[in-house]
């Protein structure tokens, strides 16, 4: 997981994102599958519909060729349209446009020349035929009224869209739990890593105590001078072990230490003051000035023990990869609070600035530490809502600002 401190909102967005990717692709399927069945099942409904036009107008055909229709049909121009079924309508156009004959429902005049073929005008699907009779072309226009036809297709589609959102709602709750239990190994498998991780610092700090307290004793026996190196030596190494595994410790219980932490305002400079005053000794001991710069006036609302952590780290680190001149520690405000520590060491490479903050990463195997002490402070910042950015140039050394 990217953060443990966060682990169970990771596992929150794991789970989630787990069951939105099965619903994501049970609601594809059933779409596209769904979505075929209703173009067929509309295009089926369609010709039907288009159908019952053709043969329709197939019926009319055979009757214009009768012995004596056309002669009949003449005596009935100009009359009013004739009734027929609600919906329905026929019209009889010459070859100039002309109409010669309507019966029921009253359709517009085509656009000249008269194509054949199935058209929509308004509310009606019309299909148009051309019929020679012997000297005389006629073209017949069947018309019947869509209005059936369209709450068909509204039907059929609120039927898809409803089979979608149930389908949705359905691989949802399906896959809430499908998803659930396949993360449940994977949390176990977390937790007793984690469990482990607390176990093994636990039972190392008690022997690393023993250790230091033991070299503090024997640093100050008349031992030869050769023997006085090695314990220095060693105590050097059993305080890089110790560190590394209070480090350890930070990373895997940072979640349960600070869950019952508050915001609360904190008057900055003194805040700043207090943790400097722990560091001078340090500072001191390497011939470095430690300063503060800050307003005496600047407040900042956070969690004042994950800041107080965020700081003692990067101060330390400061310390460490410092040889000579000064480390600050400093906050300004400029609409939106930042906190710095800024220092005169290396500096930090160009093409290593993007992997600092990867845990246990070190720019290289001299390096001091254990790689995890920026990796906990971005993790930290996260926590508090704010923004960590590193300016740094080698030679020159480097700056860590933590922006609210």
């Amino acid at each position: 997981m990217s953060s443990v401190m966060n682990e169970k909102k990771a596992f929150r967005k794991t789970h989630l994102t787990w069951t939105l990717i099965f619903t994501l692709s049970i609601v594809f399927v059933v779409a596209v599958v769904a979505g075929a069945v209703f173009m067929v099942e509309k295009n089926r409904i369609t010709r039907q519909f288009d159908g019952d036009l053709v043969r329709t107008a197939e019926f009319i055909e055979k009757r214009l060729s009768a012995p004596g229709m056309m002669g009949m049909l003449r005596m009935m121009k100009g009359m009013p349209p004739l009734f027929v079924p609600r919906g329905e309508a026929f019209q009889l156009l010459l070859s100039s446009g002309e109409v010669f004959l309507e019966v029921g429902e009253q359709l517009d005049t085509p656009e000249m020349p008269v194509k054949e073929g199935f058209s929509t005008e308004g509310n009606y699907r019309v299909f148009t035929k051309k019929i020679d009779l012997g000297d005389t072309t006629i073209f017949l226009r069947v018309g019947k009224d869509i209005s059936d036809l369209m709450e068909r297709s509204r039907r059929l589609l609120s039927m898809y869209l409803l089979l979608i959102v149930f389908t949705a709602g359905g691989a949802w709750i399906f896959g809430y739990f499908i998803s659930k239990l396949a993360l449940l190994p994977v949390k176990n498998a977390y937790d007793s890593l984690k469990r482990f991780s607390m176990d093994a610092s636990h039972e190392l700090k008690t022997p690393l105590s023993v250790l230091k307290t033991s070299l503090d004793v024997l640093k100050y026996q008349d031992v030869p001078e050769e023997v006085k190196n090695k314990l220095s030596i060693m105590e050097k190494n059993v305080e890089k072990m110790r560190k590394q595994v209070e480090q350890l410790l930070l990373l895997v219980k940072s979640g349960e230490m600070f869950k019952d932490t508050v915001k609360e305002r904190i008057n900055l400079k003194v805040f700043l003051e207090e943790l400097v005053e722990a560091f001078a000794p340090k500072a001191e001991a390497k011939n470095l000035k430690l300063k503060i710069e800050c307003p005496d006036d600047l407040f900042v609302e956070t969690e004042k023990d994950v800041l107080r952590v965020v700081l003692e780290n990067l101060i330390d680190n400061a310390i460490k990869f410092t040889e000579k001149g000064e480390v600050i520690v400093g906050a300004v405000s400029d609409g939106r609070v930042t906190i710095y520590v800024k220092d005169t060491g290396p500096g930090i490479p160009k093409k290593e600035q993007k992997k600092i903050f990867e845990r246990f990463y070190r720019i290289s195997r001299n390096t001091e530490g254990s790689g995890l002490g920026l990796s906990i402070v971005k993790e930290l910042v996260a926590r508090l809502k704010a923004k960590i950015v590193l300016e740094s140039e080698e030679g020159k050394g480097s700056t860590f600002k933590i922006i609210f």
